[in-house]
C-alpha cells in the first residue's frame, strides 16, 4: 500500500460535505510499469490505483455513482516525514516529480496558522510545467510567495538542485533557525544525491567550511532531525 507521505493533502483540512465533513484524503501515485514474460505489468499498489481511477471514470462516464473501495490502515507512523514535522518554526521542502506531494499537505497544514506565515518554502523541480507540475495552482493564496518551481527541460533548464545553491541564503537560514526544518522527497537517484551534495556546497560557502566539515554538519542535522530526506 502506499506509504503515509504519498498523501498529497491534509485530511483534517479537507472534507466532503456528505453526512456532516466525510474526511478527504488525496494521494498521488505513480505507476510503475516494467517488462516481464508475460508483457508489461504494473507495480502492485499503484497499479491497483490505476485500475480503481479508470473503474471509477468509466462508470461516471455512463452516469453511474460507483460503490469503490480501498483497503486502508493506519500505520505507525514511522516514516521521517510525518515523524519529524513540526508545526512552528520555518520548514524548506524540496521535491521533484511525485516527491513534490506530501509537501502539499505539509502547506495546506501550515499555512492554516497565522504563526507560520513567511516560514514554508517549497523548490519543485519538474521537466516541463506546462506538462508535469503537480497542483498548480492548488497551494494556496500566497502560491507565488511560497513556492518556486525549476523546469530542467524548458526555458533555460536547470535542476532543483542547481536551484538549492541559488538558494543558498534560504537553505542556510531555515536549518539554523529554531525548529528549522528541511525536507527532501523523491528519487534517490540525480535528484536526492544532487541535493544532498549542493547542500553540502551551500555549507561550504555560506558556513565557511572544508568539505569534510560541511558532510559533517549535514550528517549532524540529520540525525537531530533537522535535515529530513526521504528518497528512493
Amino acid at each position: 500500500m502506499p506509504r503515509f507521505y504519498s498523501l498529497s493533502n491534509d485530511p483534517h483540512e479537507n472534507c466532503v460535505p456528505v453526512k456532516g465533513c466525510s474526511r478527504l484524503i488525496e494521494i498521488a501515485v505513480t505507476v510503475h510499469e516494467t517488462e516481464s514474460w508475460r508483457g508489461d505489468r504494473t507495480g502492485l499498489s499503484s497499479g491497483f490505483f490505476e485500475r480503481q481511477a479508470r473503474k471509477f471514470i468509466a462508470a461516471e462516464a455512463r452516469g453511474e455513482k460507483p460503490d469503490l473501495r480501498i483497503p486502508m490502515f493506519k500505520g505507525l507512523m514511522s516514516n521521517p516525514l510525518a515523524r519529524e514535522f513540526i508545526s512552528d518554526g520555518p520548514m524548506l521542502l524540496i521535491g521533484a516529480g511525485v516527491g513534490v506531494a506530501p509537501f502539499r499537505g505539509f502547506v495546506q497544514r501550515r499555512l492554516k496558522s497565522a504563526n507560520c506565515a513567511n516560514k514554508v518554502w517549497v523548490l519543485q523541480g519538474v521537466r516541463d510545467s506546462l506538462l508535469d507540475e503537480l497542483y498548480s495552482g492548488e497551494w494556496g493564496v500566497h502560491e507565488d510567495e511560497v513556492k518556486r518551481v525549476v523546469q530542467s527541460r524548458s526555458g533555460v533548464g536547470r535542476y532543483v538542485q542547481e536551484e538549492v545553491i541559488a538558494q543558498k541564503d534560504l537553505c542556510w537560514f531555515v536549518i539554523n533557525a529554531l525548529d528549522g526544518r528541511i525536507f527532501v522527497c523523491g528519487s534517490s537517484k540525480g535528484m536526492g544525491e544532487g541535493v544532498e551534495s549542493s547542500l553540502v556546497q551551500v555549507g561550504m560557502e555560506m558556513g565557511n567550511m572544508s568539505r569534510a566539515e560541511s558532510e559533517e554538519f549535514w550528517r549532524l542535522k540529520k540525525e537531530a532531525g533537522q535535515y529530513i530526506a526521504e528518497t528512493w
